[in-house]
């Protein structure tokens, strides 16, 4: 009896339609969809890498020179100047926590068109063995340069997954 109503009540909710949600609950279709296939011809995609807001500025400009690197050695094509015209645009969000023995950078790119609709996402984590006061402070170069890697290889993976 109690399988039945509880069935019924999934029913009933799965009927609902989606426009009637508030708040948080709105944006969830949009966000969680499965990633968009980027383009016919992958040879035509050009990325810009923006800034990750709430990074040190330091660690912030370092990693944005991996990222560009790391992005042409796998044969991205990227677009440098602030603001210049490229059809995918990678947007990221990092944080640091740190305790007694190690620390975490976890980090989410989102690849947006030009319209700004995620296509795609990537995120992960970093570890490392420092744990000396901030968290950021022990944010290394070598850190930052398996970030840009495993980045720009996924990049390419996602841009070529059909081509």
């Amino acid at each position: 009896m109690i399988r039945a109503a509880a069935l019924g009540l999934v029913m009933v909710l799965a009927a609902c339609a989606a426009p009637n949600l508030t708040g948080i609950a709105a944006g969830v279709g949009e966000n969680v969809s499965a990633p968009r296939r980027p383009l016919a011809d992958p040879e035509l995609a050009t990325f810009a890498f923006e800034p990750v807001p709430g990074v040190p500025v330091t660690v912030a400009d370092e990693l944005l020179r991996r990222m560009w690197r790391r992005a042409e050695r796998e044969g991205l094509k990227v677009v440098k100047r602030p603001g210049g015209p490229a059809l995918f645009t990678v947007e990221g969000t990092m944080t640091t926590v740190s305790d007694d023995t190690n620390s975490l950078i976890f980090f989410t790119f989102d690849v947006v068109d030009t319209s700004g609709r995620r296509l795609h996402r990537i995120s992960g984590q970093q570890g490392s063995e420092e744990t000396d006061g901030d968290p950021w402070s022990n944010v290394e170069d070598r850190d930052l340069d398996l970030i840009a890697t495993r980045l720009a290889a996924l990049l390419r993976a996602w841009l070529y997954a059909d081509a």
